[in-house]
């Protein structure tokens, strides 16, 4: 044999946009080869990928190739297969997926180098095509001027096999670690013609995909087929559930047919697969069998929820036929947006997702409905609604179905939704009241009832929201961080340091002592304006209260807090007495983490209570600060059982966030 057994003659601007351009990714670049495999006949292809060798091996069982196929179809740049009548089908009769012969450039896209062994009618050959060589081969001045390449013969002696082509992946140039473990769906999902019925089987490390690797209409909820009746049927057959399915037309304005199915999810959530790399939100483009553009849906400005739970499959052989123009595009991912035959299957794909928002909008709204009034309490608040506001409350329950919502996360929401309802209904109450008359006290009781309603409602969910988070702050085992945390937010929620100071006791006034205390600095000591800046003080039901809180690992005792806290409270009265309001009640509260020195002694803590109660002063530790929350907390819920009908929806939908 010599060098020049085999010949390739492209040009270098040929090779980079066709090839090492042409695709980036494995699973693009397989899904070529296994369209050679089909194109050659084959039955079984296998693809192995080695993670440890960083080598890939497919092979098939196809008609294989002699010096002469090899020269003057595979090596031969841009040989159009399809010219030819006789080879515009396989000798089994399929219609063949290639079209512009550059499939076998993509190989270069992820591989510097490429065996090809084959063997067809007995005749053996091997050959390496290898990317450096190529480009000093066909390099130069001019990347334009064609040049020939002669890829390396290689001994034959490897060739164990009787019949079809085996084509190695060596020099990776990106690792296939993370391409391996989702190999089989991202195949399986570029291929219809995958199985016993085409009598072509792909397997992955000895695996053969299947129908259930696609991974497609099991996630649907309601389902539109497309197709002659075979075909819709075996769409049907596919499911593994039952979904709503309606058979649909499949005839575009031009009298091409479309196959297929379009299908919209339970919710957005299960359109992504397992891992969260890839999302299902699409519907691809076959073309023979195989994929022609990964997502039609981009060709449409449908805006909204609904288009998030659109996904599916669209055929279109029409697209690709051997007596008309190829509508691919030279990077074989997408199709040529102006083609007539492309614009009409895309107004026929728009009449139809027209047709499936009303239908799914509709079907939606209807299993709100019906899965809302399936709670025995909300069922019992909607049959106390007159006709009207009926049929308002399914709109809601219908656009709360819409969202596609976790069971527990859309009960939620029917919960906050009925909230949210009767807070409007309240307001047209209250906007009636111009039109009660004096004597209408039923009316008046009405609109009061409902208030109290409300308002009780609404605070239940305030206590336990607020439960969940001081059981969270307890089972901080840091002192330090409880110290912190309070410190940041005590003063913005009092309730953490008193559950009655809230509702109606809600802080009027809030400053820093250093800031209130410059309007009077000429009346205090030295002493007093040295006070500690960052201690506030807030006015709550005519009350002042100053708070001082103490670190967590600080140990002090009666006295030396009395001796502090005199200057806040005789600096505080002094700034009272300047305001013209002397006499106004005020309190100091602090909160320590370690108990004062002088407790231990006996009757220790009732004689500093004592001691402190003198100058309107009173002591809690953390922990205390947060179990008396708690308690008083734990109290109103527990009281609060017979409360009002909005209440029972929100127990009835959604448990309290509160350990037990």
């Amino acid at each position: 044999m010599t060098d020049h057994v085999f010949e390739m003659s492209l040009s270098l601007n040929v090779l980079n946009h066709l090839g090492i351009n042409l695709y980036s990714n494995h699973p693009a670049v397989l899904s070529e080869t296994v369209a050679n495999a089909w194109d050659a006949d084959a039955s079984t292809v296998s693809i192995n990928l080695n993670v440890d060798e960083e080598k890939i091996v497919v092979q098939d069982d196809g008609i294989g190739m002699t010096v002469e196929d090899i020269n003057t179809r595979f090596l031969r740049v841009g040989y159009r297969r399809r010219d030819s009548k006789e080879t515009a089908t396989t000798p089994s009769g399929r219609p063949v997926m290639g079209r512009k012969g550059i499939g076998k450039l993509a190989l270069f896209s992820v591989a510097k180098e490429i065996l090809v062994e084959t063997i067809r009618n007995g005749e053996r050959s091997a050959l390496l095509m290898e990317l450096d060589e190529i480009n000093t081969r066909i390099g130069g001045n001019d990347p334009g001027l064609t040049r020939p390449y002669h890829p390396k013969v290689m001994p034959v002696d490897s060739i164990d096999f009787q019949r079809g082509t085996r084509i190695t992946l060596t020099k990776l140039k990106k690792s296939i670690n993370k391409t391996a473990p989702h190999l089989r769906r991202r195949l399986a999902r570029r291929f219809s013609v995958i199985g016993t019925e085409h009598n072509f089987a792909v397997s992955i490390g000895g695996q053969p995909l299947t129908v259930t690797d696609r991974d497609l209409t099991g996630k649907s909820q309601y389902i539109w087929i497309y197709g002659s009746p075979e075909q819709q049927a075996r769409v049907e057959t596919s499911l593994t559930h039952s979904p709503r399915i309606e058979k649909r037309s499949s005839q575009t304005t031009s009298g091409m047919v479309v196959s297929g199915w379009i299908g919209t999810a339970i919710d957005t959530a299960s359109l992504r697969d397992a891992t969260g790399e890839e999302h299902m939100n699409r519907i691809p483009l076959m073309i023979r069998g195989k994929l022609a553009q990964e997502d039609i849906l981009d060709s449409f400005n449908e805006v909204g929820i609904f288009k998030s739970y659109l996904f599916g499959e669209i055929h279109a052989d029409f697209l690709d036929q051997d007596d008309h123009d190829d509508i691919a595009t030279s990077s074989r991912q997408n199709i040529v947006q102006d083609d007539e035959r492309y614009r009409a299957l895309l107004d026929f794909v728009e009449v139809e997702i027209k047709h499936i928002k009303r239908n799914w909008t509709e079907f939606r709204n209807s299993e709100g409905t019906t899965t809302a009034l399936a709670v025995p309490e909300i069922n019992d608040w909607f049959s106390t609604l007159g006709l009207d506001t009926k049929a308002k409350a399914k709109r809601l329950f219908g656009k709360i179905n819409q969202l596609g919502l976790p069971d527990a996360d859309r009960n939620e929401v029917f919960a906050q939704g009925v909230l949210a309802f009767e807070i409007m209904r309240q307001k047209d109450n209250l906007d009636a009241l111009d039109s009660v008359s004096a004597a209408d006290i039923a009316g008046l009781g009405k609109v009061l009832n409902t208030s109290a309603d409300l308002e009780a409602a609404m605070y239940h969910k305030i206590v336990a929201s607020r439960l969940a988070i001081i059981d969270k702050l307890q089972q901080l085992v840091n002192d330090d961080e409880k110290e912190k945390f309070l410190q940041s937010h005590i003063f913005e929620h009092l309730w953490l340091l008193d559950s009655g100071w809230e509702r109606a006791s809600v802080p009027t006034m809030e400053m820093s002592m250093k800031k209130a205390f410059e309007e009077i600095s000429g009346k205090l000591t030295q002493t007093e304006r040295d006070s500690r800046y960052d201690i506030r003080y807030q006015k709550t039901s005519g009350q002042h209260v100053i708070i001082e809180l103490k670190r967590a690992g600080v140990v002090t005792d009666t006295d030396a807090l009395s001796s502090q806290v005199r200057k806040y409270r005789k600096a505080l009265t002094h700034w009272l007495a300047d305001q013209n309001r002397s006499g106004e009640p005020h309190s100091i509260i602090c909160v320590v983490g370690k108990e004062l020195r002088d407790w231990s002694d006996p009757g220790g803590r009732q004689d500093s209570a004592d001691q402190l109660r003198v100058i309107d002063t009173r002591v809690v530790m953390y922990d205390e600060l947060l179990q008396n929350a708690r308690n008083s907390y734990d109290d109103f819920l527990r009281e609060s059982e017979g409360i009002g009908r909005v209440q029972k929806i929100l127990n009835a939908l959604v448990p309290a966030p509160v350990s037990s």
